[in-house]
């Protein structure tokens, strides 16, 4: 028989399996807008004539939404509950969607990037929420799957929207088709959530001057995470135009983008949950960087050498280290209350400064014209991370 899901007072009122698929599916659109947009950059360049930083622009505003709200999502979730805060993202996510179809008027692009990052921000702030509270006998299960959905979701989008485009003969409808996962995430969440309690909401609230700011491992982690981000946002903007501009076809750069999306799928579900169990992890936390900062170089100077591997591996290291961070948040928590404050403080830090990425990107390649300059400059930023990992052992929490 299949276990069902409670409230805080025990009231069954839904299946597991349910409630997971649920999230599954939110969780599938938390990347698709970012990572369909770059593919098609050369495109909106073609139709608007913007220069490199402001394309940067388009993904800096939803990572900028997504660190800033999260300082408000604890409040939003005790306002409305979270059955309805989801419902909110995913029309925010879907009437985002909708707008980047106006070919005719390209600075809707930029209302749709802040409308896709407040429906991300809502969505991915919500969900360990939801997690902890209706699926608290599968809490790892539920963490890797909805992980791995949302990295799914970056490969999905990275890889499919050229070839969709080519079917559509319309980049901008190719970018508003990823409005179709938002329709269907939220018809199933609906139905979901029918009988969920009309008080689905956090026990405590957490206020900003309660999250960890003077604590020192708070920081490491969160440091560590944002490092990470500048690196992960400035790739999912620029790698696919990198390579149409060095002589790849659109097409073929967007299945090498898709290469590296993919293989973030399998580093969430091969490495998260490693993080609590291999005995060296800071020592492997250490490969993956050199790993990540060696694969830059090679996109840098040798982009023809190997770009499938080399992406591949790149996609695996880069993102199998933000899969490890991500668990920390769970292991370096002593209480639901810890967890939501330190994921409150992480989530900010990380994408306010994974923000800056892809818009200091795209004014270093307006000023060098070199995307061997370009991704030196991330790979020796991919090595800072080394820096703030010694603080991350074992048997710690944050308060």
């Amino acid at each position: 028989m299949a276990s069902t899901s409670t409230n805080s007072a025990g009231t069954h009122y839904v299946s597991q399996g349910v409630v997971l698929t649920a999230v599954v599916l939110v969780a599938l659109n938390l990347r698709a807008a970012l990572s369909s947009l770059p593919t098609v950059a050369s495109d909106i360049q073609s139709a608007t004539g913007w220069n490199d930083s402001t394309l940067g622009i388009l993904t800096t505003i939803p990572v900028l939404c997504m660190g800033i709200i999260a300082l408000a999502v604890p409040s939003l979730a005790m306002h409305f509950g979270y059955k309805r805060l989801v419902v909110i993202a995913l029309i925010s996510l879907t009437v985002a969607m909708i707008l980047r179809a106006i070919e005719t008027m390209p600075v809707l692009l930029f209302v749709s990037a802040f409308l896709a990052g407040l429906g991300i921000a809502l969505s991915g702030g919500l969900i360990p929420g939801i997690v902890r509270q209706q699926l608290p006998t599968a809490i790892g299960k539920a963490s890797s799957l909805w992980t791995s959905a949302m990295m799914a979701s970056a490969a999905l989008g990275g890889a499919l929207t050229v070839p969709i485009a080519l079917v559509l003969n319309s980049w901008s409808l190719a970018l508003a088709f990823w409005g179709i996962p938002a329709v269907i995430a939220l018809t199933f969440w609906l139905y979901a959530e029918r009988n969920s309690p009309s008080h689905d909401r956090p026990q405590t609230l957490v206020q900003v001057r309660q999250l960890p700011w003077r604590n020192p491992l708070a920081w490491a982690l969160a440091l560590n995470m944002a490092i990470n981000s500048v690196v992960f946002y400035s790739s999912i903007a620029w790698i696919a135009p990198s390579y149409v501009d060095r002589g790849w076809s659109q097409e073929t750069a967007g299945w090498l983008f898709g290469a590296f999306t993919i293989s973030q799928v399998f580093a969430a579900l091969i490495l998260a949950g490693l993080v609590s169990r291999i005995t060296y992890r800071r020592s492997l936390f250490s490969i993956l960087f050199l790993t990540t900062s060696l694969t830059l170089l090679a996109i840098a100077w040798a982009p023809d050498f190997l770009p499938w591997l080399i992406l591949t591996i790149f996609g695996f290291s880069l993102s199998g280290a933000f899969a490890m961070l991500l668990a920390l948040l769970t292991e370096y928590s002593k209480d639901a209350p810890s967890a939501a404050r330190l994921t409150a403080m992480a989530f900010f830090i990380t994408y306010c400064i994974g923000a800056l990425g892809p818009f200091l990107a795209g004014l270093l390649l307006d000023q060098f014209q070199s995307w061997s300059i370009l991704f030196t400059i991330l790979a020796v930023i991919a090595l800072l991370q080394l820096i703030v990992v010694p603080p991350l052992r074992r048997n710690l929490s944050v308060h």
